[in-house]
């Protein structure tokens, strides 16, 4: 029997990734190739499909490239996303505009608009989760209506990357569960089918909409076209796949109720699997991979992007350092946060460079540095960074243990944020919770290639997929509990700030 392998693939904010993984879960090649996103105006966040497909043809080559892997060998295909990461299609697959994504605020009024006219409460009842700018697709499509009609009205299909990526590969549209879950127009904990009087009562056309399936379907298979473009054979089974979250809760084995996990990369986002719909609307709830299971996700918007943007504006000694030492720019400045003591010398963050989620929900929240002072050095900037992250994953858990129920003692972490050792113990030490790395970081590409094999029939179901291929946890840090009264108060300080703030937030918007 010849040997066969799965390719994962994953449209992150910033980058493609592309995997090949045996059915076993190793890894055999990656290829990951860098993008902008662009921000053509303030609170806009817009990326280029076609750059998407570039990037996956040039980590499709990366990946093969230094494997011993054969591209004849490929038994199966997974998509994980960025979520939500809206795209106008024509009936050819072809982006009509730049696909809006989830860190864009320009659907305010839209949002307001909706809610205004449905009720918060009632929205949460119909569809399990909230409406917010950007962070649900469906005020983002209300804005392409309003603002660009020809636009919508040439739209053939309305999806999010993985949409488009499937129509590349296989001719076919669809979204899956997960994905649909932050439309706002998809019903998460009952029918998990589109709420089409809700679309209707939007003014939204019902036929723009893909299908919705779950995560290991069968999209279609890749076609002539698409093989001559990648090289791929034509008729290699290709799964819709998931959310980047939730492919890489999958990845993770992720799948029973109570286990907690934490994706560290543009955003951050704390989440725990349950076997009930029973949602909280301070929480972003989410259908997971996996069948009967559902993801309730304190997801924080930015805190990765905050740190990237901090090391582009004031970290140019630390990027020379690291090409000297042939390092990343995010270790030296690792290095520099070591040197600031828990507390980062009274300095506190607030993370809300693009607006918040979870818990606060407020798209006019902005970023805060409070409490620095002459004596204040760049590693403590640099270590606030990191313990606002922390604080702001504690607030979300806190409403997990404390109101639904959930006792989480220790959480998994994937994504790049997972590769500092300092970041993991920062969280250890402020949420009081044991941080375990897994044995491959990037588990969203992992449990992309799983969902594929699970459509390919290499795998009889979700549960022998997770058996065989899903990572496992490579160390842990463990809190300091010397540390954690220390932090509970800062804590306290953080929430108190955006308390304050709330109103003077919003009032500098209506300045500008």
């Amino acid at each position: 029997m010849k040997d066969i392998y799965l390719l994962g693939i994953d449209l992150g904010a910033q980058s493609a990734k592309v995997a090949l993984i045996s059915p076993q879960g190793e890894m055999h090649g990656l290829g990951q190739i860098s993008y902008e996103i662009q921000y053509p105006y303030p609170t806009w966040a817009e990326a280029d499909p076609e750059i998407w497909w570039q990037a996956f043809l040039q980590g499709l080559d990366s990946a093969f490239e230094h494997a011993t892997v054969k591209k004849s060998e490929i038994a199966g295909i997974g998509i994980s996303n960025m979520c939500p990461s809206l795209v106008a299609m024509d009936k050819e697959g072809n982006p009509l505009r730049p696909a809006i994504l989830y860190l864009d605020r320009r659907s305010v009024a839209q949002s307001e608009h909706v809610i205004r006219r449905l009720g918060l409460e009632e929205i949460f009842r119909r569809v399990g989760n909230r409406i917010a700018p950007g962070t649900f697709s469906v005020t983002s499509m209300l804005w392409i209506k309003e603002n660009e009609p020809e636009i919508y009205r040439k739209a053939y299909a309305l999806g999010h990357a993985n949409t488009f990526l499937a129509s590349r590969l296989t001719g076919n549209f669809g979204m899956d569960w997960t994905n649909a879950s932050f439309t706002g127009i998809f019903d998460t904990g009952g029918r998990r089918d589109w709420c089409f009087d809700m679309v209707d009562e939007l003014g939204l056309s019902r036929d723009k909409l893909p299908q919705v399936v779950s995560s290991p379907t069968l999209i279609g298979k890749v076609t002539s076209k698409a093989s001559g473009l990648t090289g791929l054979p034509s008729g290699i089974p290709v799964a819709i796949g998931g959310a980047d979250t939730a492919c890489a809760a999958f990845g993770c084995g992720i799948t029973e109720a109570g286990q907690a996990f934490e994706t560290s990369g543009t955003s951050d986002v704390i989440s725990v699997c349950c076997d009930q719909p029973n949602f909280d609307i301070r929480l972003m709830n989410r259908c997971h991979a996996v069948p009967d299971r559902w993801l309730l996700m304190g997801a924080m918007i930015a805190p990765g992007a905050a740190y990237q943007w901090f090391r582009e504006q004031f970290c140019h000694y630390e990027k020379e350092m690291s090409e000297k030492l042939s390092l990343r720019a995010y270790e030296v400045m690792d290095l520099e946060a070591e040197k600031s003591p828990p507390g980062a010398n009274g300095i506190i963050f607030l993370p809300y460079l693009a607006g918040e989620r979870s818990p606060i929900w407020d798209p006019y929240a902005r970023g805060l540095f409070f409490g620095f002072s002459l004596s204040s050095t760049r590693g403590d900037f640099i270590r606030a960074i990191l313990e606002g992250t922390a604080y702001g994953l504690r607030q979300n858990v806190e409403i997990m243990e404390k109101d639904l129920g959930f006792s989480i003692n220790a959480f998994h972490t994937v994504g790049g944020g997972a590769k500092g050792d300092i970041w993991n113990q920062i969280k250890a030490d402020v949420m009081d919770k044991v941080v375990r790395p897994m044995n491959i970081k990037e588990t969203a590409v992992l449990g992309a290639a799983m969902l594929g094999g699970i459509a390919a029939g290499v795998y009889k179901d979700y549960k022998d997929a997770v058996k065989q291929a899903a990572a496992s946890p490579s160390q842990a840090y463990t809190p300091n509990p010397r540390l954690y009264p220390l932090y509970t108060r800062l804590f306290e300080v953080y929430k108190a700030l955006y308390v304050d703030l709330k109103e003077r937030f919003r009032q500098l918007h209506q300045a500008l």
